[in-house]
């Protein structure tokens, strides 16, 4: 069984991704952010790449059931509803509405992921609902990690790491054969126990810190909050069904 993680955007080659489960991963902060917005009740969330691309798909699918969502520099962009805070995704503000998001490098990543054969969300915040489904189904996953402005992110690298352990774990008579980026995150996972120990110390973070979201850190660093699977589908983000099990 191949286990992967590519640690960049860079690596990625999405011909090799048609019969994968690919596992994005953004944890600081656009995927825990999708995990909460559809763990708030959200219908469903389109990852866009512009600014300009999420104004207009939002006037089309209609400003009264939308939401626009999302941050360039890791801040909120003038006139959107909502930042990439997960804490603003409340049922409150998102139960049975769409969001529209546009973020730095999280649906970048999306895009890039959308070849796959299955394309999940995956943080801290949903960390056994990922790995249950890659078990349940015997796939052999793919974790792609956003990183920052296309390049290497400790933070995810760990949140990859640590999902790769555990599938591992879960699934002991497998033979895994994994490539150099998953042995990397593996050892990185050991070295970093603890996200919120972790996260101050990353570029990622410390742009949040100085962005004044620093609360935002300790949010993403939860384990386990939210039993919520998101699948990428025809550019849509929605809750996913159980994964079929493995034959």
């Amino acid at each position: 069984m191949r286990l992967d993680v590519l640690l960049t955007l860079g690596e990625l080659v999405p011909g090799e991704l048609a019969e994968r489960t690919v596992v994005v991963l953004d944890v600081l902060r656009a995927s825990s952010s999708i995990v909460e917005a559809l763990a708030s009740g959200a219908r469903t969330l389109y990852p866009v790449g512009t600014i300009e691309e999420a104004i207009r798909l939002a006037n089309t699918l209609g400003r009264d059931q939308t939401l626009l969502a999302g941050e360039r520099k890791a801040l909120p962009i003038e006139g959107f509803d909502l930042g990439n805070s997960p804490v603003e995704f409340t049922s409150e503000r998102l139960s049975g509405r769409m969001v529209v998001m546009s973020t730095t490098n999280g649906t970048l990543a999306l895009a890039a992921a959308s070849a796959g054969g299955r394309v999940t969300v995956g943080s801290w915040l949903n960390f056994q609902a990922v790995v249950d489904d890659i078990v349940r189904s015997g796939a052999e996953p793919v974790f792609l990690c956003a990183g920052r402005d296309r390049a290497f992110g400790l933070e995810d690298a760990v949140c990859a790491g640590q999902l790769a352990a555990a599938v591992m774990a879960a699934r002991p008579d497998d033979t895994w054969e994994l490539n150099d980026g998953a042995r990397a995150a593996i050892a990185l996972a050991e070295a970093y126990p603890d996200p919120a120990a972790m996260f101050p110390q990353t570029t990622a973070g410390r742009a949040i810190i100085d962005a004044g979201l620093g609360d935002d850190l300790a949010y993403c660093a939860q384990r386990d909050l939210r039993d919520v699977l998101p699948v990428l589908q025809d550019r849509q983000i929605t809750v996913a069904p159980p994964a079929p099990a493995a034959s």
